[in-house]
């Protein structure tokens, strides 16, 4: 008889260790993915700004070739300044300008009625071409009113500016030129509010292209 009780008392311990590293088990999973799902849901809601390129560029493609810039969503605060370097291969790729995008800005002007405007973008394409890094500027000079943020943008398709390029003769078959976001910054008057690349509060997704026959 004793030799039984002990026995249940060996099984019924050994049942309740089992049954507690399920627990813990369970536990573990579930908070695992709990924090996975949140680590993704911050992802999905930082702003992110992507270089959208083309899978393939024939080599012997003649006409421009236009890369857009489009911002993932704003913060909630003003933003009358922006900038932008983009460094690219000029031995193969040059440079040839900005065009507009369809990312508008607050138009706070009293001489109309028109209550956005396309923002206006400094570059220099010659300096851009010999270095090979392209330095992109806003600046709202009024101080605010003509400022970017989140109510102008559209729930998709947010091109802030489009990148022209032209491929140049020394390019060959299979070469793959990277466009890589250097610096990117969205700034607000309270610098705490801006959205930056070196603050982790600007998500990057740079380009390429690759050289096709």
């Amino acid at each position: 008889m004793k030799l039984q009780s002990e026995k249940k008392r060996v099984i019924f311990g050994a049942a309740a260790l089992i049954a507690l590293l399920i627990v813990v088990g369970v536990a573990w999973y579930m908070n695992s993915s709990k924090s996975e799902s949140t680590g993704n849901t911050f992802l999905v809601e930082t702003p992110t700004l992507v270089i959208e390129t083309p899978q393939k560029v024939s080599i012997s493609q003649t006409d421009e070739l236009i890369l857009d810039l489009e911002i993932e969503r704003l913060g909630d605060a003003l933003y009358p300044a922006a900038s932008f370097s983009i460094s690219f291969d000029s031995s193969r790729l040059e440079f040839l300008g900005v065009k507009e995008g369809n990312v508008f800005v607050q138009n706070s002007s009293t001489d109309t009625q028109i209550t956005q405007k396309l923002p206006e973008w400094s570059y220099n394409v010659e300096q851009s071409n010999k270095s090979g890094l392209i330095n992109i500027m806003y600046l709202d000079i009024t101080g605010g009113k003509n400022a970017f943020c989140q109510e102008l943008l559209a729930a998709e398709d947010n091109v802030v500016l489009r990148l022209a390029f032209r491929i140049r003769g020394s390019a060959r078959v299979s070469d793959i030129c990277d466009l890589i976001v250097e610096d990117a910054v969205f700034a607000a008057s309270d610098e705490t509010q801006s959205l930056s690349i070196n603050q982790n509060t600007l998500q990057i997704k740079n380009g390429k292209i690759i050289v096709g026959e």
